[in-house]
C-alpha cells in the first residue's frame, strides 16, 4: 500500500506498480517535492514516457493532454496535486 505522510511518499516493501496512475500521481508529488526515491525511478519514468510527437517533433500541448488524462485515472488524486505536477512537468521533454 501506499501512504502519503508528511509530504513523502513511503512505499511498503511490495513492488510500485509504475502503470497505476495513483503511483504515478504519488511518485510524481514526491519528485515535485525534490524527493528522488528509487522507487519511484520506474513510475517517473513513466509519467515521461508518455509523450506525443506530431510533425515537428515533441507535441508539449498533446503530451500535457496525455499525461493529465493518464493521472486522471487515478479515483483517489487530490487535484490540486495533479494540477501541481501537471504545472510543473506537465509539458517537459521526459
Amino acid at each position: 500500500g501506499l501512504l502519503l505522510a508528511a509530504n513523502h511518499a513511503v512505499f511498503a516493501d511490495e513492488k510500485v506498480d509504475s502503470g497505476d496512475p495513483c503511483t504515478v500521481v504519488l511518485c510524481m508529488y514526491g519528485k515535485l517535492q525534490g524527493n528522488n526515491q528509487s522507487e519511484c525511478r520506474d513510475a517517473v519514468g513513466k509519467f515521461f514516457s508518455l509523450s506525443k510527437f506530431g510533425r515537428h517533433g515533441f507535441d508539449p500541448w498533446k503530451t500535457f493532454v496525455k499525461r493529465r488524462d493518464f493521472l486522471g485515472g487515478c479515483p483517489t488524486a487530490d487535484l490540486a496535486i495533479v494540477g501541481d505536477i501537471m504545472k510543473r512537468f506537465g509539458n517537459m521533454r521526459g
